[in-house]
Formats: structure tokens, C-alpha cells, sequence
């Protein structure tokens, strides 16, 4: 029996008072339910099943909260037992080798009869993702790929005579890591590869400011609620079901090119994967809700909710990756501002300054390079003689 009405809202509302952003502890919630889930549950899609599973970074700059967010979840699996989570440093080899250990058998009743099942499920925690990946290594990548569609695992290792097979594997991956990690490792075809095409990227820039003198403490009740309907979430098995609605709503978005669908060229083969991504989300958020095994129409519009809005943000995370220094930035802004100034000798709309520097640094950034701009003495208000609107001029160079 549930205690509360949402888990995922539940927990992003019990997390409120920590330094994290809102959208990453929405999807380490998401991450979480994922988790548990694990291999035992799935929807039939074109004869085929498709389960839960889910690799999600967060990406953000230092001090954004995103180890915050992150460790809560790592205590929330370990403290369910039977399932298996990977130990904090783990290697190729040494991730391999706990999944191969990471066992699970579970019953299904079907009418009058028990079927059994058995499959190997591990969750990966990793709190910086340059422990897992401390290098770009396509085999790993591959080996992540594969794992992700749930194909069979098989591997030779001579130096063991050790001969690997897991015809079952599944991976939940929860990490983070900053955009300079991800511009220092990636090379350019990495996006074109299966490991990103699967993986939510969540962006945030966005710096949580708490008082550190605040008597404000978790709600202890509230937390064991979650741990509690936590565990009643892991007890679901068998597979989900689409109300008629819910199944023409989905089917209807996926046949009109699954719009809005995001239009940076390195998302290409993300886009493909959409359709999957989303009936995971769908499975997630009907379990948030309840355990009927059913995805209804408000399901999937919740799931599709989730994945544009983390669409929307993950187009910030290449302007992070080819961003240039402030202090290009603020010469690019100044020589537009100037110029415009000149031929019009007057005050330049704010949006208009707005509107550029957004394209050249993420959003989170965007009012600092400007205030930045405006207390070095490069630019001034003023009031547009024309149109009365206040703008921005720039200041003659002291030289």
C-alpha cells in the first residue's frame, strides 16, 4: 500500500530545502524509480519488449549540486535489499564483474500459473562519471551500448581462461560530471555513437543558494514514506499495459515526427531513440503514481513533459562545451553593441544584447557577462530618444 500520492513529486517537494536544482532532483527521482524497477517490468512494442532502464547524467558547473542530488538516490538503493549497486570506483573490468554477480530471480503469476524469471540488473551510482570513464574508450562505450538494448553479454578473457555470458544484463546509470569533463573527453564523433544517442544529458547551470543557518531539517517521516513506497515500487513486476487513449496519444506523436524535436545536428541520433526513451519515461511515471501496471494518458503526457523540458536545457550544453572565455565574450558583445550604436546613435534594446550573448554562452550566464560589462565601464544605460525604451550603449575606450 502507498503512503503517498506521487513519489517523484513527493521527493523533489521533501528535497526542496537542499542546494540542488529542482530539474536535477526531479530526474535523479525518475533515475531512482528506474533503479528498482529494474528488468521485471517492460511494455511490448512491435513484438519486442523494452524495460525501464536509464542512463542519466547531470551536467553543470562546479558547486551546482549535482553530487547533492546524486548521493540521496545511492541511499535510497542501498537501503532496498536485494537489489545490487556498483561500488563506488568501478572499472571496465570491475563493472562487468559486478553485473555477472548481480543476480536476481523474481516470480511472475500469470492466471493460474508461476513463471519465473531470472536476469542480472546493477545500478551504477557514480557521483563524478570520470570514474567510470576516466577516458573515452569506444570498447566501453560499445559494451555500455549493448547493455542498454539488453543483448546478450559475452566476453573471453584469456589472461582468466574466464568465459563470460549474461544473456539478461541490464544497467540503471545516475552520474554527473561539468561541461569542461565532457569538452576535454569526448572527441567529436562520440555523438554520432550509441552511448550518448541513449543517455539523458540534464543541464543546469542554475546555483541554489540555501541559508547555512537555517534550522530547516528533513522531514524524517516524510523520508521513510519514501523509502517505504520505494520498496512498494520495487515490488512491481510483469508488464505494463496502455489504456486506449494513452496508446493512440503515443502512437499519434510518434507517427507526426515526434514533434518538438530537438534541432541541434548532434542530437541526430538521440532523435532516433525518442520514441524508446519515452515509453520508459511512460513505465516510470505510472509507477510513481501507483502500481497497476497501467500507463494512462496523463503518464505519458507527464513522460513527455520530463523529456522536453530536459530537451530544451540539453541544447545549453553545447553552447557550454564551444564556449569561449568571458573575456571574448564581452569584446564580441561590446564591438555588436558598438556598431549598432553607430549607426543609429542610440541606446541598443536590452533584448537585442540579450538575444547575443545567449547565443554565444549558456543562459545561466547570459545577465553575468552583461553585468559584467556594465561595472567594468564598457557599457551604459540610456534612454532610446526615438522610442523611449531603456537600452544599452557602449562607453568610449579609455586609452
Amino acid at each position: 500500500m502507498r503512503l503517498l500520492h506521487d513519489w517523484i513529486d513527493e521527493f523533489v517537494d521533501l528535497t526542496a530545502h537542499l542546494p540542488s536544482p529542482k530539474l536535477f532532483r526531479k530526474w535523479v527521482a525518475i533515475s531512482a524509480i528506474a533503479g528498482v524497477l529494474e528488468r521485471k517490468v517492460w511494455v511490448k512494442t512491435m513484438n519486442m519488449e523494452l524495460h525501464p532502464n536509464l542512463y542519466i547524467v547531470l551536467v553543470g558547473p562546479p558547486g551546482v549540486g549535482k553530487t547533492v542530488a546524486t548521493s540521496l538516490v545511492e541511499e535510497l538503493w542501498r537501503s532496498l535489499p536485494g537489489l545490487h549497486v556498483a561500488p563506488k570506483s568501478v572499472s571496465k573490468a570491475s563493472l562487468i564483474d559486478s553485473l555477472t554477480e548481480a543476480k536476481r530471480t523474481k516470480t511472475i503469476i500469470d492466471g493460474n500459473q508461476s513463471k519465473h524469471m531470472e536476469y542480472n540488473s546493477l545500478l551504477v551510482n557514480a557521483g563524478e562519471l570520470g570514474v567510470l570513464i576516466p577516458q573515452y574508450d569506444s570498447e566501453f562505450m560499445n559494451i555500455l551500448t549493448d547493455i542498454w538494448d539488453g543483448r546478450v553479454y559475452e566476453e573471453r578473457r584469456r589472461s582468466k581462461d574466464l568465459h563470460i555470458v549474461i544473456k539478461k544484463p541490464q544497467l540503471n546509470i545516475l552520474a554527473a560530471t561539468t561541461p569542461s569533463y565532457l569538452n576535454q573527453t569526448l572527441p567529436e564523433g562520440a555523438w554520432d555513437q550509441g552511448f550518448l544517442s541513449r543517455t539523458f544529458l540534464i543541464f543546469s547551470g542554475e546555483t541554489t543558494i540555501v541559508d547555512i543557518f537555517s534550522d530547516q531539517e528533513t522531514d524524517f517521516d516524510k523520508f521513510s514514506k519514501i523509502k517505504s513506497d520505494l520498496r512498494n515500487i520495487s515490488d512491481i513486476v510483469g508488464l505494463f499495459k496502455f489504456e486506449a487513449e494513452a496508446r493512440d496519444a503515443i502512437r499519434n506523436w510518434h507517427l507526426t515526427e515526434r514533434m518538438p524535436e530537438p534541432d541541434h545536428p548532434k542530437l541526430v541520433h538521440y532523435n532516433i531513440r525518442r520514441t524508446q526513451q519515452l515509453l520508459k519515461l511512460c513505465m516510470v511515471a505510472s509507477a510513481s503514481r501507483g502500481s497497476d501496471t497501467t500507463i494512462r494518458v496523463e503518464d505519458y503526457q507527464r513522460a513527455l513533459g520530463w523529456m522536453l523540458e530536459a530537451e530544451v536545457a540539453m541544447a545549453e550544453i553545447f553552447k557550454a562545451l564551444g564556449a569561449r572565455g568571458d573575456g571574448q565574450v564581452i569584446e564580441e558583445a561590446y564591438h555588436y553593441l558598438y556598431k549598432i550604436f553607430m549607426a543609429t546613435t542610440e541606446p541598443v534594446a536590452e533584448n537585442r544584447l540579450i538575444g547575443f550573448v545567449s547565443e554565444k554562452v549558456p543562459a545561466y550566464n547570459v545577465l553575468r557577462i552583461i553585468d559584467v560589462m556594465e561595472k567594468s565601464g564598457r557599457i551604459e544605460k540610456g534612454i532610446n530618444s526615438k522610442t523611449g525604451v531603456l537600452g544599452w550603449k557602449p562607453k568610449p575606450r579609455v586609452v
